[in-house]
């Protein structure tokens, strides 16, 4: 990979990061206990519902952000091409279409049947 690409994909990367961090600045879990002790139960049950909806995107996002931040420390590494889990080559075309992708698509393929399968 040539140094002007894997500054587009250091870029990118950069980018999709800060984006992230600005949805996770607008999914926070509620915190008003008084106000829920007012609530009936039927909107007790959907702000719980909410707050949880809200903590699984928190989640989500703070995966990608490892991602992401596992994909620029191998930029600057120079292995952000390879494998992290065999050391073959990852294609351009999937880190084009997922810039944070740090498996080769045979080990991402054997990962996703591991959790399938209960691994």
């Amino acid at each position: 990979m040539d140094p002007k690409q894997t500054d587009r994909f250091r870029a990118q990367l950069e980018e999709q990061r800060d984006d992230v961090l600005a949805e996770m600045a607008d999914h926070r879990p509620s915190t008003a206990d008084d106000e829920r002790a007012r609530q009936d139960r039927e909107d007790q049950a959907l702000r719980a519902a909410s707050d949880l909806t809200e903590q699984r995107i928190t989640e989500d996002h703070q995966n990608l952000l490892k991602k992401i931040d596992f994909a620029l420390e191998r930029i600057a590494a120079g292995t952000y091409q390879q494998c992290a889990r065999c050391g073959n080559r990852i294609p351009l075309e999937r880190l084009r279409a997922k810039p944070s992708a740090s498996l080769c698509i045979p080990c991402q393929e054997a990962k996703d049947a591991g959790k399938r399968s209960g691994e």
